[in-house]
């Protein structure tokens, strides 16, 4: 399958579509689109095509005077030298309601960084793309095997967004993660508020989401907010309730408790073994040592003390820090 083929293969069953943008896109079957100069080019709920708008002048060559990674299809407009560069995707990213976010959450970097190192339009809302199938456009295919995200992200700077923990910027598939993310937080807050049924929650978590969406330009399409609101507010209802999260807060704070009581045996490890091999040492030496206070030392010694019945040994691994014996050494 070459990848015209493979193009048209991964358009949907309907989609957005228009000759002329100034008249506006219309909801149209597949057997219509494939005609049209500006179509729907990735399903609603998959990403099989990055699609990046590059209105240089010279957009023809760009890709190959910046060393940038070739497209696979390349889509000119004579009349003014602005192409659409297509990277297809080996295996299409979903973005169902029940998938993984975590591939979504790569290939939204990927594309952060791509439209950067390609100086593309951040603007661009990657919904439509010059069809490659029209007579009005040039098209060429600088690149016939198809990408996966691993080896786009080898031909581009990722640093800056590897990081999850960070938020991706506001553009290209950056908006989905953001809405997702400041969405699903609100929402976990929202659910702990009594609601007299679902629907009503549902409807408040919209309201919300498009608030979140009206932020971006340009925002994303309705039926995407739509869809991502649906799937958080279904969820975080059969989920989330006062409740559960007083039962999650219970098991967390378990956890956290066991984690830090596990350090602190660590440590209280640390300490007299530091002790007994260097029976020199006072107690505010082996607080240098271990970054600690010289009351740590001395509650974990003394603590150490209580769980062993040979006094004996308690004076070896013991100092006093009574002011009169302080600056003595541990004997």
């Amino acid at each position: 399958m070459n990848l015209l083929q493979t193009f048209n293969a991964r358009l949907p069953s309907h989609g957005y579509a228009t000759d002329d943008l100034t008249r506006g896109v219309r909801f149209v079957p597949l057997s219509v689109l494939i005609q049209k100069a500006i179509i729907q080019f990735n399903w609603r709920h998959s990403v099989g095509f990055l699609a990046y708008d590059v209105d240089s002048g010279t957009a023809l060559f760009d890709w190959d005077d910046n060393r940038n990674p070739p497209p696979n299809i390349l889509v000119w407009n004579p009349n003014n030298g602005h192409a659409h560069y297509l990277y297809g995707l080996k295996a299409p990213v979903h973005k169902y309601n029940d998938a993984n976010p975590k591939p979504l959450r790569y290939l939204a970097a990927v594309d952060v960084a791509m439209t950067a190192e390609l100086h593309a339009d951040p603007g661009y809302s990657k919904l439509l793309c010059k069809n490659p199938m029209s007579d009005r456009w040039i098209v060429s295919y600088p690149r016939r095997e198809l990408y996966d995200l691993d080896e786009l992200a080898s031909w581009i700077e990722m640093t800056p967004y590897e990081d999850r923990r960070r938020r991706l910027p506001a553009i290209g598939l950056g908006r989905n993660c953001l809405l997702f993310e400041d969405l699903r937080r609100w929402a976990y807050r929202a659910r702990r508020q009594p609601y007299l049924s679902e629907e009503l929650f549902q409807y408040r978590v919209l309201c919300q989401g498009l608030s979140i969406n009206a932020e971006f330009s340009p925002p994303l399409a309705h039926n995407e907010v739509r869809s991502t609101v649906k799937s958080i507010s279904r969820w975080t209802w059969r989920n989330m309730s006062n409740e559960s999260f007083n039962e999650w807060q219970r098991a967390n704070g378990k956890r956290s408790g066991a984690i830090r009581h596990a350090k602190a045996m660590e440590l209280r490890k640390q300490i007299i073994e530091t002790a007994r091999q260097c029976p020199t040492l006072v107690q505010a030496d082996i607080a240098a040592i271990h970054g600690v206070t010289q009351q740590t030392v001395s509650n974990h010694l003394r603590d150490y003390a209580r769980t062993i019945s040979d006094k004996d040994q308690y004076k070896r691994t013991i100092s006093d820090n009574s002011p009169e014996r302080r600056g003595q050494v541990i004997s």
